[in-house]
C-alpha cells in the first residue's frame, strides 16, 4: 500500500521521537574486572584471537544522553589494532602494560605503560604493540549523542 505525503507527514514525528528517545543513563557502580569475558564483538573482527583480545566493560549514555564505551584490549607482540582508519567520535587509550606505537595522522610516537593516547575526531590512527610482551590498554570512546 503506497503512502501519501499526508501519511508520511503524520508518521515522521513519531519516527523521529522513537529514534531520539534517550537510553537510560549508566548507573553509578563498580565495574569489576572479572565480570566481563573476552568479547569478540569488542573492537573489530580480529578480537578474540591469540594475538588480540578484548572485553567490553561499559557501554551506554551518561545523564545527558552522551554515549560512552569503555573496553579493554590486549595486543600480542607485533600486533596492530587494525589498519589506520578514522571515525567521527573521539577516543582515548590508557596504556596499562607494555609498549606501543601510536600512529596519528602518519606520525608515530612511542606510548609506554602509563601513557594516555588521544585520537581526535576524523584523524587517521592506529596502535601497534612494539614490545616483546603483551600490551594491555583501556579504551574510552566518546561516542556522543545519537543523530
Amino acid at each position: 500500500m503506497p503512502l501519501s505525503r499526508r501519511d508520511l507527514a503524520m508518521l515522521l514525528p513519531a519516527l523521529a521521537a522513537a529514534q531520539s528517545s534517550p537510553a537510560p543513563a549508566l548507573p553509578s557502580k563498580v565495574y569489576h574486572p572479572g565480570a566481563y569475558a573476552t568479547d569478540p564483538n569488542v573492537g573489530d573482527s580480529t578480537m578474540g584471537t591469540p594475538t588480540k583480545k578484548g572485553r567490553a566493560l561499559m557501554r551506554g549514555a551518561e545523564h545527558s544522553g552522551f554515549g560512552l564505551e569503555v573496553h579493554e584490549t590486549v595486543l600480542g607482540p607485533g600486533t596492530a589494532t587494525h589498519a589506520p582508519h578514522k571515525h567521527v567520535h573521539d577516543e582515548m587509550m590508557f596504556i596499562i602494560e607494555g609498549t606501543a606505537e601510536a600512529l596519528i595522522e602518519g606520525k608515530a610516537e612511542r606510548a609506554e605503560s602509563g601513557s594516555l593516547v588521544f585520537y581526535a575526531s576524523n584523524q587517521m590512527h592506529n596502535l601497534r604493540n612494539t614490545g616483546t610482551t603483551p600490551c594491555r590498554y583501556l579504551v574510552v570512546e566518546l561516542r556522543g549523542k545519537p543523530a
